[in-house]
């Protein structure tokens, strides 16, 4: 055996473990037997509805530290949260209908936004702004609140309705149904300006957004697919094209997730924006509903033991460390995923190889 072709099959061995130490991993986050459902995502920080004592509660729980909080306590429901930084957002059933509930992690405090005796519903935060859907004035429409002053940005009404805002930065994003059916609309926080995102005549829903990129479900191809629109390029892409439902789009970064229906129920599937690659995150054939997302960490609502849990995928280096447990003391599913980075050094090294041999 010459040195060249014993220095080849060594770095080939050298290699295989860097390929296999990037894990796709699975964890089940909630393990009590009653419901946990609506889950959102800061960072390490996973947030959701819980029904353990009997009313609906907020739950916090960390990846990092692996410490799960009773974040809301009291006979009435507190439920659909959402979570930026130390800040949680919920909505209240205190008074009856549903207000806006404020949490600090910084001061475990809570508090109050709104008292309105209509319904003020699903809040997400982005930064110092809190945003959520209210029909207090008759009709459906967006209210915006700034932490940092108190105040609130009203939007006029329009001939139609307001619905599923989301936000990143200064911009802001919901379905209007002002022209008939739904449309994406983008408005800019800072210069107080609005725009339809595009002139379809299809039915847009649940829109999402992360820095320049907004994505939603779109009925224009006979199904719910899921689209993708760069505000900073004007460009837009269809991003799913099976024929059954897909649903619930949310995005970080260069990955989308949503709920798919093409396997007879829900499950949770993430695109790639950069390679153009689809994959599914969960197979079992129980429901598998409500992704959301930040970096490298996806958590959905799971029913497969029978009722709600909180299940989470990551994408983290391990190297010759057993799989993580979870706050169920669920031990994780892992799947050896290949290093892009390293497949063409594997690529050149076989062809050393075959040089050699010919």
């Amino acid at each position: 055996m010459s040195p060249r072709f014993f220095l080849t099959l060594l770095a080939l061995f050298l290699l295989l473990p860097i390929v296999w130490c990037v894990q796709a991993v699975e964890v089940q986050i909630t393990s009590d037997p009653a419901d946990q459902t609506s889950p959102a995502i800061w960072e390490e920080r996973i947030v959701w509805t819980d029904a353990r004592n009997k009313n609906l509660d907020v739950y916090l729980y960390d990846a990092g530290t692996g410490v799960e909080t009773r974040i809301t306590k009291g006979p009435k429901d507190r439920k659909s949260p959402a979570i930026w930084g130390n800040t949680i957002a919920a909505a209240d059933l205190s008074y009856g209908s549903p207000n806006i509930y404020i949490y600090s992690l910084t001061s475990n405090a809570g508090w109050l936004i709104t008292t309105a005796s209509t319904n003020q519903k699903f809040p997400r935060i982005s930064g110092n702004y809190v945003l959520w859907e209210t029909s207090r004035e008759g009709y459906n429409n967006v209210v915006v609140y700034n932490l940092s002053d108190g105040k609130e940005i009203r939007f006029i009404p329009e001939s139609g309705s307001r619905r599923s805002p989301a936000a990143w930065g200064d911009q802001l994003v919901w379905t209007d149904s002002r022209t008939g059916t739904g449309a994406i609309y983008l408005y800019d926080l800072t210069t107080r300006s609005e725009n339809r995102i595009d002139n379809s005549s299809s039915s847009e829903y649940n829109p999402w957004i992360y820095d320049n990129l907004v994505v939603w479900q779109d009925t224009r191809d006979g199904n719910d697919d899921i689209y993708l629109y760069n505000i900073a390029t004007g460009e837009e892409r269809r991003i799913t094209t099976d024929p059954s439902n897909q649903r619930n789009p949310r995005i970080w970064g260069d990955r989308i997730v949503w709920e798919d229906y093409r396997n007879g129920n829900p499950d949770i599937y993430m695109y790639t924006i950069s390679t153009g690659v689809e994959e599914a995150l969960t197979h079992d054939q129980a429901i598998q509903r409500l992704p959301a997302i930040w970096g490298d960490r996806v958590v959905w609502e799971d029913h497969r033991n029978g009722n709600a849990d909180i299940y989470m995928y990551e994408v983290e280096v391990q190297e010759s460390t057993p799989p993580a447990t979870g706050a169920a003391g669920n031990q994780a599913q892992s799947t050896p995923t290949p290093l892009p980075e390293i497949l063409p050094l594997i690529a050149a090294a076989l062809l050393i190889v075959s040089t050699h041999r010919r």
